[in-house]
C-alpha cells in the first residue's frame, strides 16, 4: 500500500480511543518513561505496552512512507527488503540494471554492497547471523526514525515465547487489520490462515514450537563439534519456525520475501532481545582477537539515516548497551526440563546408565551410528533407520553407553535441502526398531524447518554453494534411557528416525534430509 486507506475500519480491541490517544503522545512515549528517563539509553518495547503501542503507531506510519519512496532511495522499503535478500523471482544484478541502469552512480554502487547480505542463509558462517541481523534492524530502526520524524522512536517486540495464552505464538492485531487507517500498512495478504485469523501459529503442532529452553541453556555462542550454540541454535529453531508458522512460499516463509513483511522487524527484534537476554543471564560471546573468531572482523555494509553509507565489522553489534538500547524486559533463565522419571523398578537401570547430564560441549564428538540414506520428506511419515557405524560396541541400546555416563547422545540432522518451501515443520521421533513406531510424546525429540535449505544465490553463481548450515542437534539421552527402562531388545541394533509433516506440505518442494545421526558428545 502507498498510502492509508481512507475508509474507517471497524472497531476492534485495540480501541480507536486508545489508539488516537497514544498517537498524539508519541513525542513523550519514551519520556514519559522511567527507563528512558534514567539515561539516554533508548528503550525497546514488548508491542503489548502501552509504549509499545505508541511505538507501532510511529511505525505503521513510517511503513506507509518508506513503501511511498522510489527503490532508488536507500531509505525506502524496497530497499530495506532487498538488503536482506532480493525477489526470488529475479537477480541481485537484474535489479540493480532495472533500477539503475547501466551507469555506475553512488547510489547503484551502494546498491551493491548492501543488497542480498543476509547472514547466515546462503553459505555463509553460522556464526554471522545474529550480529548481521542486529546491526540490520539497528539501521533500519534508525531510517524509521529519520522517515518517520520521531527521534525518539525504537523497534518494538513481538513476544510470541510469552507464557500469556493470549500472545504465546498470536500475530499481534495491528498487523492483521486490513483496512485500518493506522495499521492498515502491517498487514500482509499472503501469511498462513492462522497467523492471519489471530489463532495461534502452533495450534495444531506437535510439542510445543515457541519452547526456547534449550536454546537459552546454550552455554556457547558457537557450534562445538555436535552442539549447536546459542546462535545456531536460535537461528535453526525458533526463527527459523516463527517464519515458517507465520507465512508462505511468498512471504515470511521463504528468505526472499521475509522482509517485506512488516513483522519481519518485529520479529528480529525479539530475536535480538534473546541473544540480548543471554548475555544478561552471564553467557559470554565469543572471545575476539582469536583465529575461531576471524569471522567477526567481516565488514558489512549498511543504509544509515539520510541514506548514509556505514560500513561495520559483525564484532561492532557483540553488545546492545553499545549500540544505545535495551529492552524492557529480558527474558529469564529458563529451568532445565527435569530427567526421565525414575522408578524403583527403573532405579538400577538408572544407575547403570548413569544420571542425567548436562551438555560438555568441549567433549570430542563420537559418532556412532547413522542412516544407510538420506530421508525424502512429503505429506506422511518418513521412518529412518539408524544403523551402528563399524566399531561401535553393543550395548543394551544404540547410542547409549553405560561406560560414558559423562557424556550426551544427541540425534544430528543436518543437510537439509529443497527447491521450494513445503511451508510446514517436521517433527522427529526416534523409537526403537522393529514394528510400527509408537510416535508418543516420550519419543519426541523436536521439530525441524527448511526455512534456510532452500537454494538461494547471492548472486555468485554456484547454487551448491548457496545453502546454509542446515544443522540440527537434539539431545536424546533421555529417550534413550527411557527406551532402555522398556527392555526393547531391538533398540540394541538399530533405531527409527520418523519425520513427521505438521500439517499439509505445498507441493514440489520435494524436501530432503541428506544426513541422520546418533553422536556422544
Amino acid at each position: 500500500m502507498l498510502a492509508p486507506p481512507q475508509k474507517e475500519s471497524r472497531m476492534s480491541s485495540i480501541t480507536r480511543r486508545t489508539l488516537l490517544k497514544g498517537a498524539a503522545a508519541m513525542p513523550m512515549a519514551l519520556g514519559l518513561s522511567p527507563l528512558a528517563r534514567a539515561a539516554d539509553l533508548k528503550v525497546r518495547y514488548d508491542i503489548a505496552s502501552p509504549d509499545g503501542q505508541a511505538m507501532l503507531a510511529i511505525y505503521a506510519d513510517a511503513v506507509y512512507k518508506m513503501q511511498a519512496l522510489g527503490p532508488d532511495n536507500p531509505m525506502s522499503w524496497m530497499w530495506q527488503w532487498y538488503t536482506h535478500f532480493v525477489n526470488g523471482t529475479t537477480t541481485k544484478a537484474d535489479e540493480i540494471t532495472r533500477i539503475f541502469g547501466t551507469d555506475v552512480t553512488p547510489q547503484s554502487s551502494l546498491a551493491n554492497e548492501t543488497w542480498d547480505t543476509c547472514q547466515s542463509h546462503s553459505g555463509q558462517n553460522s556464526n554471522n547471523f545474529l550480529p548481521w541481523h542486529r546491526l540490520f534492524v539497528f539501521y533500519f530502526e534508525r531510517i524509521v526514525r529519520q522517515v518517520g520524524g520521531h527521534p525518539e522512536f525504537t523497534l518494538p517486540y513481538w513476544d510470541y515465547t510469552s507464557t500469556d495464552p493470549a500472545k504465546r505464538g498470536v500475530v499481534p492485531e495491528a498487523f492483521r487489520l486490513p483496512d485500518d487507517p493506522i495499521y492498515g500498512s502491517l498487514y500482509r495478504p499472503d501469511r498462513g490462515t492462522l497467523a492471519n485469523s489471530g489463532e495461534p501459529i502452533q495450534k495444531y503442532q506437535a510439542g510445543d514450537p515457541m519452547d526456547i529452553t534449550d536454546a537459552m541453556l546454550k552455554t556457547t555462542y558457537s557450534t562445538v563439534d555436535s552442539v549447536q550454540g546459542l546462535c545456531r541454535a536460535i537461528d535453526s529453531g525458533i526463527h527459523g519456525r516463527i517464519h515458517v508458522l507465520v507465512g508462505t512460499k511468498s512471504d515470511m516463509g521463504a528468505v526472499p520475501y521475509a522482509c517485506q513483511d512488516p513483522l519481519f522487524w518485529v520479529h528480529h527484534s525479539n530475536i535480538d532481545r534473546m541473544w540480548a537476554s543471554w548475555n544478561k543471564n552471564g553467557n559470554k560471546n565469543p572471545t575476539l582477537g582469536t583465529p575461531e573468531t576471524a569471522w567477526a572482523n567481516q565488514m558489512f555494509v549498511f543504509a544509515d539515516a539520510n541514506g548514509v553509507r556505514v560500513a561495520r565489522k559483525l564484532s561492532f553489534a557483540f553488545s546492545a548497551l553499545n549500540l544505545g538500547y535495551s529492552y524492557d524486559a529480558f527474558i529469564p533463565k529458563p529451568t532445565p526440563p527435569p530427567a526421565a522419571p525414575a522408578t524403583l523398578a527403573a532405579a538400577s537401570a538408572t544407575t547403570l546408565l548413569g544420571a542425567s547430564t548436562s551438555s560438555r560441549p568441549g567433549k570430542k564428538a563420537e559418532h556412532v551410528a547413522r542412516s544407510a540414506a538420506p530421508a525424502a520428506l512429503g505429506a506422511t511419515a518418513m521412518h529412518v533407520s539408524l544403523q551402528p557405524l563399524a566399531g561401535t560396541p553393543q550395548t543394551a541400546v544404540l547410542g547409549l553407553d553405560p561406560n560414558q555416563p559423562d557424556k550426551c547422545t544427541y540425534l544430528v540432522v543436518k543437510d537439509l535441502h529443497t527447491w521450494s518451501q513445503p511451508e510446514v515443520l517436521y517433527h522427529v521421533y526416534l523409537t526403537p526398531a522393529g514394528g510400527q513406531p509408537r510416535l508418543t510424546r516420550q519419543a519426541y525429540a523436536g521439530n525441524i524447518n527448511f526455512f534456510d535449505a532452500e537454494f538461494h544465490d547471492h548472486g555468485h553463481g554456484a547454487m551448491g554453494a548457496a545453502i546454509g548450515e542446515n544443522f540440527y542437534s537434539f539431545d536424546v539421552t533421555e529417550i534413550l534411557k527411557r527406551i532402555a527402562l522398556s527392555g526393547n531388545h531391538n533398540a540394541r541394533d538399530a533405531l527409527f528416525v520418523t519425520f513427521v509433516p505438521g500439517g499439509k506440505p505445498t507441493p514440489g518442494g520435494k524436501p530432503i534430509v541428506s544426513t541422520i545421526e546418533l553422536v556422544r558428545q
